[in-house]
């Protein structure tokens, strides 16, 4: 056993193989009672030495499809969500800190999951590790000036406060697990490379994070976003539903209101790849600005995405073969034009370019294929590209990525969230060996990965000794870090796929 001394008292963690682990530590109140859509509030102190050795249960949430695939449980689960994870090679010296914000589309995913157990990380990096719970669905994001917190005047962002203040317990906490709270990089992968964005682009949320690591973060904004109205509208239809009115909703079962909201969505989809506006709202407080529109702050940068994000959600395969519930592919040319134009709908507003051309530009093998490689840059690359280019263009350090490496047969491509256990080296972990690979190929692949993150912790310049210092991008050379096994390759993707989507 281990004992560390937080503000709020003693915590009684493990330590094995050389990494002390304090899990289910409380970073803020328990969301629930009078607290539920309350900003979150400071834990309460205890007497004693505090048991650190479980993960605190999950935020309420249901795991199907590719949520499924991904994370390996999510049980316990409660309102009473907020806990955070810790895990460090010492509990004395100044090491960097990484701090973890988990995706899982704002409704799924916490801080233990079999993917980001941050011991090897912590070990071999010789970082600090922070994993975390937030308020996820309709107990995270429901949003109305009905729900108005009389002490801090927000409405919405539930989940995004409760990550804000995770991130300000790490900076009053963590120099007690031998972390160094100058130097923290947040880092996160789908709604958390996004809310990662939105954290750093507030300069309310100056000095809670020294560099940022953003992995297929969407970073968009509205339509896919709601704004305050559109929010509002469905939190009305979610109480009219529940038989109370808004501010009622604070006294329904969570369970209850969990499972109300989730068919709730289902019955009123947006439109084709709509979302139900359980998502961040741009409420000028806690959110100012949307992901795609914000500047970061003048720290280093790394960013990218996977070759074939689409197959998430059109083509995942499980290792036996059988598919993976999503969204369908389009079937001929004609469903693909209108899936293209309904995706640009939501996903670029602002380009002008025909959907016909689009399809053009991307030619070169079949109609499903050709629309995973538009979805891809649609709804991933391209906006990453773009917040890597304004940021390198401000003059601050930005390091791009491309992750290339493929799945195990029969499944396909490098598919979202595929390169999350090789940066925690939990790829040999059973419940992904046989979708994301166990060999050599994977292991020098997960070392480069490991490695390269944790450089970035401690200099703010990713890269390993089997591949060198990554390349920096520069304003006028689009250089991508092309990760794959065995190392990280040079490569600068074409121009002509880009311009289609500036056409007017």
């Amino acid at each position: 056993m281990t004992v560390a001394r937080t503000l709020q008292g003693a915590v009684r963690g493990t330590a094995r193989d050389g990494v002390h682990a304090f899990l289910g530590i409380p970073y803020a109140a328990p969301p629930v009672g009078a607290l539920r859509y309350r900003s979150p509030r400071a834990a309460s102190p205890w007497d004693g030495v505090r048991d650190a050795t479980v993960p605190g249960p999950a935020s309420i949430q249901t795991l199907s499809g590719a949520s499924a695939w991904l994370y390996d449980s999510a049980e316990p689960q409660g309102e009473d969500c907020l806990y955070l994870n810790v895990w460090t090679p010492a509990l004395d010296g100044r090491r960097p800190v990484m701090v973890w914000l988990h995706g899982g589309g704002w409704r799924t995913g916490h801080g233990a999951v079999a993917a980001t157990d941050g011991a090897t990380l912590a070990r071999r990096g010789d970082v600090v590790v922070v994993t975390l719970n937030y308020r996820l669905g309709a107990l995270g994001w429901l949003a109305h000036p009905d729900l108005r917190d009389a002490d801090t005047g927000t409405y919405a962002n539930w989940g995004l406060q409760d990550q804000i203040a995770a991130l300000r317990w790490v900076r009053a906490n963590i120099a007690s697990f031998g972390g160094d709270p100058t130097n923290v990089t947040l880092f996160g992968e789908s709604a958390g490379g996004s809310s990662t964005a939105s954290i750093l682009h507030d300069p309310a949320n100056a000095g809670l994070a020294h560099k940022a690591i953003i992995q297929s973060g969407s970073l968009h904004g509205a339509p896919v976003f709601p704004e305050p109205d559109v929010a509002a509208a469905y939190a009305e239809a979610l109480a009219e539903r529940l038989a109370t009115s808004v501010a009622g909703v604070r006294d329904v079962p969570a369970r209850r209101l969990h499972e109300a909201e989730l068919t709730l969505s289902r019955d009123r989809p947006a439109r084709r790849f709509g979302r139900a506006p359980v998502l961040p709202v741009r409420d000028a407080m806690v959110l100012k600005e949307w992901p795609r529109d914000g500047t970061l702050p003048p720290i280093p940068l790394l960013i990218g995405t996977n070759r074939d994000e689409a197959a998430f959600w059109f083509d995942l395969v499980n290792p036996d073969g059988t598919p993976v519930p999503g969204f369908d592919p389009p079937e001929d040319e004609a469903a693909m034009l209108a899936m293209i134009g309904d995706a640009m709908a939501l996903y670029r507003p602002e380009s002008r370019a025909r959907p016909d051309a689009v399809a053009a530009a991307y030619r070169g093998g079949d109609v499903k294929s050709t629309w995973l490689a538009i979805y891809t840059d649609l709804v991933f690359r391209l906006r990453a590209l773009e917040c890597a280019e304004r940021h390198a263009a401000s003059g601050h350090p930005t390091f791009l990525y491309e992750f290339a490496h493929p799945m195990v047969p029969p499944a396909r491509g490098a598919p979202h969230t595929a390169e999350i256990p090789f940066v925690f080296a939990t790829f040999a972990a059973p419940f992904f060996a046989t979708k994301v690979g166990n060999g050599e190929a994977a292991a020098s692949l997960s070392d480069l990965m490991l490695e390269a993150w944790a450089r970035f912790a401690w200099t703010g310049v990713p890269g390993a000794e089997a591949s060198g210092d990554w390349a920096r991008l520069r304003s006028d050379r689009g250089t991508v870090n092309v990760i794959g096994a065995p190392g990280v390759l040079y490569a600068v993707r074409g121009p002509t796929q880009r311009a289609v989507w500036k056409s007017v």
